[in-house]
Order: C-alpha cells, then sequence, then structure tokens
C-alpha cells in the first residue's frame, strides 16, 4: 500500500552546509520556489517540502518525477494516474503524504482564533463541538482548521471555497459536507504533534489507521526514517 505521511523538522537546515547539500539535489521548480521566499525560515520550510517529496516519490518507485500544476495551482505528477501526493508546512514542520489515490494534507501550528475569526470560519454547531470536547479550544479550533485546508487542497481549490462552506461532522468517523463538491466518500485523519496539527483527506481509507507520520531525519546526504511520532484523534 502506497499510503504515507512523512514529517521533517527543518531547523536541521539552520546549518548553512546542509541546506546547501540539499538545495543543489532540489529540481528546478523547486529551487524557483525556495529563492522566491523572502525569509531564510520560509526557504528551510519550502526546501524541507522538496526533501520529502523526493524521499515520498522514491520510496513509491518513481525517481525524475515531471511535477504539473491544476487548476488553482495544485501540483500532480504528470502522467501519472496511479500516485497523488500534497505536500504542507508550517511552524518549523513540513509534511508530505504520498498515495495511490487523489490526497490532501494540511499542517499548522496551533494559533489563537479570536471570536470574529472563528465566526468567520466555523460553523455554530462546529464552535459547540470544539467547546463540549476539547480541553484547549486553540488546539480544537486548529484541528478542525486543519481538517477544512485538507479538504480544500484535496479537492484543489484553495482558499477559493469558503472554509464556513464546509461542515465537518465530527460525531464518530469525521465526515465533511459541501453544497458545491461531494464529500461523501472521503476520509479524514488528524494527528497532533507538540504544538501542531496535522490532517489529511483522502479516498483511501488507509491513512487512518496507517499509525501517523513516520518523522524523518537529515544525516548529511542520508534521509533515515524514524518511525512514527504522533498523537491520533
Amino acid at each position: 500500500m502506497t499510503d504515507h505521511v512523512y514529517l521533517l523538522d527543518t531547523r536541521c537546515l539552520e546549518d548553512a552546509e546542509l541546506f546547501h547539500l540539499w538545495y543543489e539535489k532540489m529540481p528546478a521548480g523547486r529551487k524557483e520556489k525556495i529563492d522566491a521566499f523572502r525569509f531564510d525560515k520560509d526557504k528551510r520550510l519550502s526546501l524541507g517540502a522538496g526533501i520529502l517529496l523526493l524521499y515520498g516519490l522514491a520510496a513509491a518507485g518513481v525517481q525524475d518525477a515531471e511535477i504539473s500544476f491544476g487548476e488553482h495551482e495544485k501540483p500532480f505528477l504528470a502522467g501519472r494516474e496511479d500516485l497523488f501526493f500534497n505536500l504542507s508546512h508550517s511552524g518549523h514542520l513540513a509534511a508530505c503524504a504520498v498515495s495511490e489515490r487523489p490526497v490532501g494534507i494540511d499542517i499548522e501550528e496551533v494559533r489563537h482564533f479570536d471570536e470574529r475569526l472563528v465566526r468567520y470560519v466555523f460553523r455554530d454547531e462546529e464552535s459547540d463541538w470544539i467547546l463540549k470536547n476539547t480541553e484547549h479550544a486553540d488546539t480544537g479550533y486548529t484541528m478542525l482548521w486543519t481538517l477544512k485546508e485538507s479538504l480544500m487542497k484535496y479537492l484543489g481549490t484553495g482558499i477559493a471555497l469558503e472554509a464556513k462552506k464546509i461542515r465537518m461532522d465530527m460525531a464518530g468517523p469525521v465526515r465533511a459536507e459541501c453544497e458545491e463538491y461531494d464529500c461523501g466518500h472521503l476520509h479524514f485523519a488528524c494527528f497532533s504533534m507538540k504544538d501542531a496539527q496535522l490532517s489529511i483527506c483522502s479516498e483511501s481509507e488507509h491513512f487512518i489507521s496507517c499509525g501517523g507520520p513516520e518523522r524523518v531525519a537529515l544525516q548529511g546526504g542520508i534521509i533515515r526514517n524514524e518511525g512514527k511520532v504522533h498523537e491520533t484523534h
């Protein structure tokens, strides 16, 4: 089964020599993305996402992949209808999902949601669920936001689809409803890490039982898989 989610702490790329080593391994398109960022932290995150994509595709037996972009700039593998990926990064973490089915992933540092933002992004019943079922509201709101964002990224709409038009049903297995799209066949997996939330939206059920993200580390020019790290919802 080629359904995996990988996680990289990009603070290791603060080492200028290591950053340069991996930057030179990137295809031209990824280098352009890295170079477009102004701040070093964002450059490291973009490079980290590129490293995870190389690793994830290689693990699936894909070398020298050609990346194309659909509407709203969702990336996909040109000429492949049997392998899909999606990338995300936040704080100091980069994440990559690789699947045999279309997939969307979002990772976010736990952030504060003030009352105005809550009203703009979430439905009343979603807020009620967060306040009743989570110990820390900001952690719950961040988790719920990553669920919605993972759906947007699965669909390839990005924020062109308003978050409040998505209704997340948290009673039992997580489900989504949206007037503009059929979401009945989609599955959601949520993972908690220290100070961060990660969600995956996919046509595959495997992410729910996959055991969580696989943390990888860089040892010079080698990527080492350090195994699962998560607290699952």
